[in-house]
């Protein structure tokens, strides 16, 4: 436990259930009111009703069965934090952490700050008798089985940490709404996502109050890593900026904008898996095949900045479709833009891209 001079007062944040589009309003909201110094370091809950949720690099119609959400009512959305597509059902918990990066006792390492809030998150389950562990890079498992994710974003001098629990997901239905691509269940053999998870109300048999849920989330971060909670509410300003961001988060353009410019028929999509994510690059070369005409990169991995991937995809456009060459590339735009992907390496990103421009050059002979 941490000592009592280290306790850092947060104010506490309990959203009801509210729609995909209120939540990511809200989530940019508070960054950037947080990274501005306008708003207290905040703690908040979230509760959806269902939905499917977009990681910011992803592309709508690779990830989701879209007739399926539609038909059914499923809400579709996009964070503005990366990962992987999320299915919200009405009894899962998520919470997010809104601070400083020169908040005092927070790790200023990515890396280090997922394992801190993760094993805080680990503790409190631990304190609902759940022998749960952090896996990283970003993950609560409990023997082996996800039970919990973790995320996040920047703006300015802050950062959001977001974590989701699985407390009684309907996996069914999460399968009807995902598209699921075979590197996603294939790790150590696993072909059932059923294998590949737990919930809450698996691991002590029955489905757990959320109250109690909530107050242990609260104990088990408060021991772990020193946050005192004060229950609070949204600032008039913070009121303000919400009602005027609703209006995009709702837009088609926020809920697609990830294809937007990206020509229809491409050359070849390759997937490569990293041990922090699945990186899918699509690739068109020029009629020759020496140039990339284009280069899109997604996937459910976790950028910062996270305007880096879309800054990486401009950096490599045009440029010479030579392997070798274009890993150099990837190495310079990393360590010149001081970009930071837990668990994904830039040889990772050099590998998605080589596979992608291979197989474009096999679609068609030389001209």
């Amino acid at each position: 436990m941490r000592s009592h001079d280290a306790v850092r007062q947060m104010r506490l944040l309990d959203s009801g259930p509210l729609t995909a589009a209120e939540h990511m309003a809200l989530d940019e909201v508070l960054l950037e009111a947080v990274g501005s110094g306008q708003s207290p370091s905040t703690f908040r809950f979230l509760q959806f009703k269902p939905c499917a949720l977009l990681g910011l690099h992803q592309k709508a119609e690779l990830e989701l069965h879209l007739d399926y959400c539609r038909h059914q009512g499923v809400e579709i959305n996009r964070r503005i934090t990366g990962g992987g597509s999320l299915y919200w059902g009405p009894r899962e918990l998520g919470w997010e952490l809104y601070a400083s990066r020169h908040t005092p006792g927070l790790p200023r390492r990515v890396d280090d700050l997922y394992r801190y809030l993760c094993q805080g998150m680990a503790a409190a389950l631990g304190r609902l008798g759940i022998d749960a562990a952090y896996r990283p890079v970003n993950d609560i498992e409990v023997r082996g089985r996800k039970i919990c994710g973790s995320g996040g974003s920047e703006y300015k001098d802050a950062f959001v940490f977001q974590c989701s629990l699985l407390v009684d997901v309907d996996v069914r239905e999460m399968m009807r709404v995902l598209k699921l691509p075979a590197e996603k269940l294939s790790d150590k053999g696993i072909s059932s996502l059923e294998e590949r998870m737990t919930t809450v109300t698996k691991e002590l048999g029955r489905r757990p109050d959320m109250a109690a849920l909530k107050a242990a989330v609260l104990q088990g971060l408060e021991e772990t890593v020193g946050f005192s909670f004060v229950p609070g509410a949204l600032k008039r300003q913070e009121q303000q900026a919400w009602d005027g961001k609703l209006p995009r988060f709702r837009s088609e353009s926020w809920i697609f904008g990830a294809e937007e410019g990206v020509v229809d028929t491409v050359d070849a999509t390759a997937n490569y898996k990293a041990p922090g994510g699945l990186i899918r690059v699509q690739a068109r070369l020029d009629e020759k095949r020496r140039f990339l005409k284009f280069v899109w990169i997604s996937g459910d991995f976790f950028a910062y900045p996270a305007k880096a991937i879309r800054d990486l995809e401009a950096y490599l456009k045009h440029r010479p479709a030579d392997v070798q060459q274009l890993g150099r590339l990837i190495d310079d735009f990393f360590w010149e833009h001081k970009v930071e992907i837990p668990g994904v390496e830039p040889r990772d990103f050099a590998k998605a891209v080589a596979l992608a421009v291979e197989k474009a050059r096999e679609g068609r002979p030389v001209g």
